[in-house]
């Protein structure tokens, strides 16, 4: 979606930047639930089970997380325009083919 970072007024800096790279290094374990839950979800109240099962895997796994303010902030975003959550699975899929 044009102009995510517009949205949080984060021109130039990257858009939700500990989400994202939790989730590439998901993506990266070939463990795309979480991916497809935000890619394919209505609202953000179906894809949050994805969120919490993706942190508490990173978590055991001594993975980053995402701070909780990062979380609300998506979570606010994605209240507002669902389209928020399929930027987010495919950012996270493309940096996890390119770090591959």
């Amino acid at each position: 979606m044009p102009g995510g970072e517009e949205k949080n007024g984060e021109r130039g800096r990257e858009f939700l930047p500990n989400l994202i790279n939790m989730l590439a290094r998901l993506a990266g374990e070939k463990s795309y639930g979480p991916l497809d839950a935000l890619a394919t979800a209505p609202s953000i109240q179906t894809a949050l089970p994805a969120i919490y099962n993706a942190v508490r895997y990173a978590i055991t796994q001594g993975y980053p997380v995402p701070s909780e303010e990062e979380l609300n902030t998506f979570i606010a975003l994605a209240r507002r325009d669902p389209s928020i959550m399929r930027e987010v699975a495919i950012k996270a899929l493309i940096k996890a083919v390119r770090q591959g």
